[in-house]
């Protein structure tokens, strides 16, 4: 949540407050590729193109919250448009999801 200035109204946003069409789509990228390499480590495989990119972007959002939870070291991050980007547990939380998901829908890979 943004502070507050003292006539109760939220400060104008600036060029920095935005992510740009480019870094999303880096963003993604890189969430997919999270995503893909999770799945061939638990060796399950639970769906297409866009079931991939949502177990990326919500693996990262798992994996962040680990560290957060945990006070966990980054690992190794990249950085896009000013956001931190952490691959190892992007990687690990993905890998999390697949696995839950992939147990509770028996779609093992052959």
């Amino acid at each position: 949540m943004r502070p507050r200035t003292l006539d109760n109204r939220y400060p104008a946003r600036t060029e920095e407050d935005y992510v740009s069409l480019e870094a999303v789509g880096v963003l993604l990228a890189i969430a997919i590729v999270c995503s893909a390499f999770a799945q061939g480590l638990t060796g399950y495989s639970i769906g297409g193109f866009l079931v991939n990119t949502g177990v990326g972007i919500v693996g990262a959002l798992i994996g962040m919250w680990l560290v957060r939870a945990f006070e966990l070291p980054q690992g190794f991050t990249v950085a896009v448009g000013g956001t931190e980007f952490p691959l190892v547990w992007a990687t690990l939380g993905s890998a999390v999801l697949v696995a839950v998901l992939g147990a509770l829908s028996g779609s093992r890979r052959g």
